[in-house]
């Protein structure tokens, strides 16, 4: 296999996307928020959508470097995944259906189908009761490090408080502490 680095250019444009990514999904996270509630439903798809599309837009840009440097079309289909590939134009699938419907905790799918019940089981996962409900500190450590980064960037440390649970809050402060630019020592 190869052992060049990435061109600069491109390692430039990709860190660009990344950040935009993270920028979004710190949104999604946002508007899940009891403070917002009111537009839940709008900003989270509209940003889960636009994270989305903007990792594909990388991974394109990265192909598009593959494909001109003469790797294998069929490697880069297996390295684009393209078999786990799905439109959001077909809309939810049964399998998220089943997955909501185990979350809300509505009765169990009737049919005998092992993926509907696979899926409704995943669901319950989430559920306030289920296997999901304690936090694990790996996501809330994720939340915190999202949040602290875009208060810091956009210099709203102090309105962390505001919409987060106090845990969160507090780790986030201590991520945006961490971002300080560090001042030079007085001569």
């Amino acid at each position: 296999m190869e052992h060049t680095p990435m061109p600069e250019p491109l390692r430039q444009a990709v860190h660009q996307l990344v950040s935009e990514v993270v920028m979004n999904c710190q949104e999604v996270l946002r508007y899940t928020e009891p403070d917002i509630a009111r537009d839940w439903k709008r900003m989270t798809m509209i940003r889960a959508t636009d994270a989305s599309d903007t990792m594909d837009t990388a991974a394109m840009l990265i192909a598009a470097y593959c494909q001109r440097t003469g790797m294998a079309l069929d490697t880069l289909s297996s390295y684009l995944q393209t078999r786990q590939q799905r439109s959001r134009a077909a809309g939810p699938r049964d399998a998220d259906r089943h997955e909501v419907a185990g979350m809300l905790g509505t009765p169990r799918p009737a049919d005998e189908d092992q993926d509907a019940q696979t899926w409704f089981s995943v669901g319950q996962g989430y559920a306030g009761d289920g296997l999901m409900a304690e936090p694990d500190e790996q996501r809330l450590f994720t939340e915190a490090c999202l949040h602290g980064l875009r208060a810091k960037l956009c210099d709203e440390v102090e309105a962390l408080d505001s919409y987060l649970p106090p845990h969160v809050a507090a780790l986030a402060r201590k991520v945006a502490g961490a971002l300080e630019v560090p001042q030079p020592a007085p001569a």
